[in-house]
């Protein structure tokens, strides 16, 4: 089973990988395996990728990684054994032919402006992963390349696709939509509780003034009022009243 990893964890691994343009080896391996947080992310990222080709012997988790030391000492010596063995396995030798029937039929496929958006990168970003072959097709544990026949060919990456970040994770196109999409919902379901919600405290106001004026409107107690003659809890009331009346008016106007 694949280890999650977040969003604020990939952000870390990559800011201390950038680290190399500018520091020398040794000195960047102690500042960056000095740093947990860095350590966690740097397992799980290689615990995942030696998945399909080698079976872990351990079940990691977040805690055990922060606060046992040993036990992240261990984690990554396994890792690191595993990972020489995947790398030293001759292939099988296998010719297969790939079948697209096993693909879900859903949805066709997303064009690369559609993933860009997806992706929030540009489209010549898009461009630029499938041209060094980060999007793979998965049938029976064997990985295909997504790659144009032509210069000019308009490809349609199915949801299915497996997409190598550069981060170094490996996870599905639709996962990314799905995440895209949910972020999304939560945007406009979060605006929209918002906006509501100022609405009814505008309401509540207004409600407040009433009661505290005896159940009159605003124009019977200060439409004819003079302001010059009002207390000073007067004139508040009066501007607050009048300001929350005009906030009402103004939605109502522009169909808020």
């Amino acid at each position: 089973m694949l280890m999650p990893i977040t969003k604020d964890e990939q952000r870390i691994y990559e800011e201390k990988i950038q680290l190399l343009n500018h520091m020398d080896v040794a000195e960047w391996a102690a500042a960056s395996f000095s740093d947990k947080q860095f350590r966690q992310v740097l397992i799980k990222t290689m615990y995942n990728l030696i998945q399909d080709s080698a079976k872990p012997k351990m079940e990691l988790s977040d805690d055990k990684l922060l606060d046992d030391q040993q036990f992240a000492k261990y984690a990554l010596e396994e890792i690191f054994l595993d990972m020489m063995k995947a790398a030293t396995v001759k292939p099988k030798g296998k010719v297969f032919k790939f079948k697209p029937n096993n693909l879900s039929k859903e949805v066709k496929g997303y064009s690369t402006g559609q993933l860009a958006n997806y992706f929030s990168v540009s489209t010549t970003t898009i461009n630029n992963w499938i041209n060094e072959g980060r999007f793979l097709l998965e049938n029976d544990g064997q990985y295909i390349t997504v790659s144009r026949k032509s210069t000019n060919e308009k490809l349609k990456i199915h949801p299915d696709t497996w997409f190598d970040a550069p981060s170094g994770v490996r996870y599905q196109v639709k996962d990314v939509v799905k995440a895209f999409e949910e972020d999304a919902t939560e945007w406009r379901d979060s605006k929209q509780i918002y906006m509501v919600s100022e609405e009814e405290q505008i309401y509540t106001y207004l409600n407040h003034f009433k009661d505290k004026y005896t159940g009159q409107d605003f124009q019977n107690v200060f439409g004819e009022k003079d302001w010059d003659n009002m207390t000073a809890e007067e004139e508040t009331d009066a501007a607050m009243w009048s300001f929350f009346l005009q906030w009402i008016k103004n939605g109502k106007d522009t169909g808020d």
